[in-house]
């Protein structure tokens, strides 16, 4: 009995000690965004931090070292309080990290057991620190920031990653990363899309081809094409959803891919003086948005595959898929072979006709 009693005291006297061993929230940093610079001797990190007596307000916070948590220490000397990540919405890093290779940068937010995956990943056009730094009371929140990430929901012009998918989309088969770019201006804004191998940047995407990226993963589900017609003048078309299969039907010296593209969208506007449109007018639209959709694809084609040796697309996955064998022969040099690749492009496109075909203007 007597020997319980003191293993029940001695149990509980450990569980108080841990529990004193707790910061209290006044001793936390809460950190809700995390920049990185390079610098000639290792990186500069510039954190969002949430400052809990003083209604979660944001400062913004630097420290240099040679590496991310070296750096991320020395801001935790300058505070005395202990960083808590658990509440992180965003990674930014500056242009010089992306022209030299994410992969130094990117171990602590991997490895730290109070990350989080799911946190959304941008590059600077300039520096990290220029997009996180706090100079007015005006200046828009962390979660703020992170929600620019939508753009690529709501417009199809930009491109939603977060640190899986950063992982997913560079250590796939023979993949290719995209990061959306993030410019300070009057407002902090979407800039355009980063392609990188590897996790080095390779090319940065136009509007069409990004588009022609989206479309290839059948991911593209806002934005607008405006097509010419000989009756309607132009017409605004507006993307509602996409499908892509990609099938490898080649050889590992010639390799060859055969895409079937679908693409659904509506009218959106109508510039010449039609207010209502015939049935014929339909199949004209769809065709011109067929071809639009074709020309985005080749436009992606022409600067990421031929031009930049890249695969963001999933191609690298479908010879996996289809030829593994082939895809034993290739792997090890993809960069150099995907470039020579032979691409069957078969595109269809569908108009919503619902209250369009001959509706009255009312």
């Amino acid at each position: 009995m007597k020997k319980s009693l003191t293993l029940l005291l001695a149990a509980l006297l450990f569980a108080a000690s841990v529990a004193g061993c707790a910061p209290e929230l006044y001793e936390r940093a809460l950190i809700s965004a995390v920049g990185v610079d390079k610098t000639e001797d290792g990186c500069r990190v510039t954190v969002r931090a949430a400052q809990a007596n003083a209604g979660g307000t944001e400062i913004s916070l630097s420290g240099e070292g040679k590496t991310v948590p070296e750096a991320l220490n020395e801001i935790t000397r300058i505070t005395g309080q202990q960083p808590l990540y658990s509440h992180n919405t965003l990674v930014v890093f500056g242009m010089d990290c992306a022209q030299d290779g994410l992969k130094e940068y990117l171990d602590f937010f991997l490895r730290h057991y109070d990350s989080r995956p799911t946190v959304k990943v941008f590059l600077s056009e300039t520096t990290a620190e220029d997009i996180l730094r706090v100079e007015s009371a005006e200046e828009p929140r962390a979660a703020q920031i992170a929600e620019l990430a939508k753009s690529a929901d709501y417009s199809g012009l930009s491109a939603d990653v977060n640190l899986i998918g950063l992982i997913n989309g560079t250590y796939g088969e023979g993949a290719s990363a995209v990061v959306p770019i993030l410019r300070r201006d009057e407002r902090i804004e979407p800039a355009g899309t980063a392609l990188l191998h590897d996790l080095s940047l390779r090319h940065t995407l136009s509007a069409a081809e990004l588009h022609g990226l989206l479309l290839l993963q059948g991911a593209l589900r806002a934005g607008q094409f405006v097509v010419a017609d000989p009756e309607c003048g132009d017409v605004t078309l507006a993307v509602r959803e996409s499908d892509c299969e990609i099938r490898f039907t080649g050889t590992a010296e010639a390799p060859r891919f055969e895409i079937s593209l679908q693409i659904v969208g509506e009218i959106s506007a109508v510039s010449g003086s039609r207010y209502h449109i015939g049935s014929t007018v339909f199949p004209r639209l769809e065709k011109a948005l067929a071809a639009q959709a074709c020309e985005a694809v080749e436009a992606y084609l022409s600067a990421a595959v031929y031009g930049a040796g890249c695969d963001a697309a999933g191609f690298g996955g479908a010879v996996f898929r289809d030829a593994p064998e082939v895809w034993r022969a290739v792997s090890a040099d993809w960069a150099s072979v995907l470039p020579d690749s032979v691409f069957d492009m078969n595109v269809q496109a569908a108009i919503e006709r619902v209250e369009e075909e001959d509706t009255p203007y009312l």
